[in-house]
């Protein structure tokens, strides 16, 4: 009998410390879960705001202008209006679990936030569409940058929204 329940007991334990090991590996790959206190439009404000530094570092004096869209777009996260010097953030269109949700949506606004950087300061820019028509969306140079740009300052962009109290 006693050692019916120490085999229990240790198959017990030995699966607790694998479900543990295994949440964490997630957690570490994933980072750690993000909950939203405010609203979508809040968050990507903030976002936008986290950006004033790095605007202010390029010599550029106004924030673009943001739009939150709940309609889903079929290819689009995001998109920058150059004319309008507009960044439109299409929240439906981002999927997974809230927490992933959120990071993409900070992700896609960093992104965003690049291009209207590019416009304002890299006279190539112009030439944004026939790079991606000649070589593809995923290899324009624009994309590259703003992706690296978004991943860089991710994390210390959700630092910045925890501090803010935008997320817990």
């Amino acid at each position: 009998m006693d050692r019916f329940f120490i085999g229990f007991f240790l198959i017990s334990f030995l699966a607790l410390c694998i479900y543990k090991f295994i949440q964490g590996v997630i957690e570490a790959v994933r980072g750690p879960e993000l909950k939203l206190n405010s609203s979508y439009p809040k968050l990507v404000q903030e976002v936008v705001y986290y950006c004033g530094p790095i605007l202010k570092a390029q010599n550029i004096r106004f924030f673009p202008k943001y739009e939150v869209s709940y309609f889903k777009s079929k290819k689009r996260l995001g998109c920058y209006y150059s004319g309008q010097k507009k960044i439109v953030i299409y929240i439906k269109s981002h999927d997974g679990d809230e927490s992933q949700k959120i990071r993409d949506i900070i992700h896609t606004t960093l992104h965003e936030v690049r291009h209207n950087i590019q416009h304002l300061r890299d006279p190539d820019f112009k030439n944004y569409d026939t790079y991606s028509k000649k070589l593809t969306y995923q290899k324009n140079p624009f994309e590259i940058d703003s992706n690296a740009f978004a991943d860089k300052e991710l994390d210390g962009c959700i630092q910045y929204l925890k501090s803010k109290g935008i997320l817990a």
